[in-house]
Parts: C-alpha cells; structure tokens; sequence
C-alpha cells in the first residue's frame, strides 16, 4: 500500500532544568525533521532523547511508533502504541495507528477490524479509521464492506481524495470500470497531482478498451 503509516507531560516534578537547547520540544523538532528527510534511524533516536524528558507524552510514543513503522519495525511500532495507550486509553489516534501497524505491517487484518471497529463505535465520523478498516477489509477479499467504508469516508470528507480513490479500486476490482472511473477522476479534480489516482485511471482506461477479461486480485497497493 502507498501509503504510508502519515506523525507528553512530564508527571513527576523536575528540578534540575536541562541543559538549554536540549529541552522534549528540541529532540522533538530535531525528530521531526529526520523523519521528514526520509533518516528514521536518527529521527528515531531523537525521539528517544524527548522521551528521556518527558516519558508521558502520548504524541511522542505515537511519533515513535510512526517512524518503526516506516522502518519495518511494526512489532516495536506497535508497542510505542501500547505505551501511548497505556498513558491514555481513549486515544483514538493510538488505536488507529495500532491498527493500521497490525493490517498493512502484519496482516494481522481480522485484529485490526475489531480495533477499528471500536474506534467507529464512540467515533463514527473518525475518517482515518473508515478508510484503514476499508483496507483492511480489501486484504481479506471482503470487498463489499470496503466498499462500503469508502463509500462511508467519501460522505465524511468529501473534499479528501483518498477516500475516492479507495473507492475506485474496489469498484476496478469488481468490474465496475465506468464507476471507477468517475471515482478516480473526482479524487483528481480534487488533487491534480494525486499520482496514485492518476496510475488508477489510466489502468482504468486500459481495461475499459481491452476485451472482458477476469479481475486482477486485489491489492492494496493501489490506494492510499
């Protein structure tokens, strides 16, 4: 899938104030700028050093467990999770990477569903689980209720064109060419530059001049 997995008080009382420059907030920002530059080995370590300072902070474990995640590392993603959710446990934001981590890292899509699902439960309108419980849901061939989620995240955002393409797969996968079509073209008027979508329609357009063929397998890979 292209996507990509898109990224704290401190409890007890401090009494000696770091060294300046070298504040949560610094390692955080110096986190991010790594993990913006594509080096998640040090962004990851910098992490760690913000965490050193403040242990509490739910957006940092999240940020952790983001940049494992790019890196592969979806077991240790997960746990960062965990820790964010032991701090809070209705963070809707931890669950949802949680989740995402099980499905698109570990297949683990059966476990991932039932957190999403929890999610949507308190949060029906939660865009980002809507469309990870909708790929998850596409892993194990049930493209019915992906269809189904998509459909679901484009009335929630319709301005995101991520939902539409989403959908455009689905209904490539089903035979439905002319109502992928318009998917992909309206997550396009959206985003021009949306180069997943742009890859979707033209696939689309190729298949629409070719004989009647069986559907290629699904595959997550085309969404985002």
């Amino acid at each position: 899938m292209k996507l990509a997995i898109t990224i704290i008080t401190l409890l007890t009382a401090i009494f000696v104030l770091p060294a300046m420059g070298e504040s949560a907030q610094f390692w955080s920002d110096q986190a991010n700028g790594y993990f913006i530059s594509g080096d998640f080995e040090k962004a990851a370590a910098s992490y760690d050093k913000a965490l050193d300072l403040e242990p509490n902070s739910t957006e940092l474990w999240n940020n952790k467990g983001r940049v494992l995640g790019m890196m592969g590392r979806f077991d240790d993603a997960i746990s960062c999770f965990d820790k964010s959710l032991a701090i809070n446990t209705s963070n809707p934001e931890s669950s949802n990477l949680k989740a995402i981590a099980l499905s698109r890292g570990l297949n683990r899509n059966s476990e991932s569903i039932a957190i999403f699902d929890q999610i949507l439960q308190t949060n029906p309108s939660y865009f980002d689980a809507r469309i990870g419980k909708g790929m998850a849901l596409a892993n194990e061939g049930n493209l019915y209720g992906s269809l189904e989620c998509f459909e679901n995240a484009t009335l929630i955002k319709p301005q995101d064109p991520t939902g539409w393409n989403n959908k455009g797969v689905v209904l490539k996968q089903m035979g439905r060419y002319q109502d992928a079509l318009i998917c992909f073209n309206k997550a396009l008027a959206i985003d021009s530059s949306y180069e997943v979508a742009l890859q979707n329609r033209e696939s689309t357009l190729q298949d629409l001049d070719q004989t009647p063929r069986s559907s290629p397998s699904m595959s997550t890979q085309d969404m985002l």
